[in-house]
């Protein structure tokens, strides 16, 4: 009989030792872009788990991580600088407002003047940056002149106050054509 997903057991975690936690980081950062405070939280998280089903001391691992954090900041694969720039710039693309940016960097254990830098280069290289994600926004979210029905005004000024864009650019990425 196929068994259910409630009825799986949850798959024990591996011993931790230095070879595993080297594995464990190259292999994340293999699929992922990622900042280093949120790569150091990834193993973090592993080591506790680990450590807490095997009763091992967390203390004695928490060296191997952070070393494992300044090695690959020192060889390059690790660089916050260029993380932020290019989520900033994915963001951006996708219509996402310099708070909200702000909001999901800061997550990933990025600084709030780390985050600021990126936003600075990346809108200097495109004018009006804010706008247009505002408009992408409004693209995406079918609002606007890409409504296809009529709807309120003012719920879709809601709407883009919450996605973090300003009253003045939401109105003029709304504004019709």
């Amino acid at each position: 009989m196929d068994k259910k997903p409630a009825d799986r057991k949850p798959k024990t975690p591996r011993r931790i030792s230095k070879t595993y936690l080297e594995n464990t980081a190259l292999y994340y950062l293999q699929r992922y872009a990622t900042s280093a405070e949120n790569l150091r939280r990834v193993l973090l998280r592993k080591v506790k788990r680990s450590c807490a089903f095997h009763d091992q001391p967390e203390e004695e691992f928490i060296p191997l991580v952070e070393t494992l954090v300044e090695r690959y900041k020192t060889v390059g694969l690790l660089d916050d600088k260029n993380f932020a720039e290019s989520k900033v710039t994915s963001l951006r693309r996708q219509g996402g407002s310099a708070r909200a940016i702000m909001a999901k960097l800061q997550v990933k254990g990025l600084s709030p003047s780390q985050i600021e830098t990126a936003l600075k280069t990346i809108d200097e290289e495109r004018e009006d940056a804010e706008e247009k994600a505002a408009r992408a926004y409004a693209k995406r979210k079918k609002l606007g002149p890409w409504r296809k029905r009529a709807a309120d005004p003012q719920k879709e000024l809601a709407a883009m106050a919450r996605a973090g864009f300003s009253y003045d650019v939401a109105a003029k990425a709304l504004k019709e054509d």
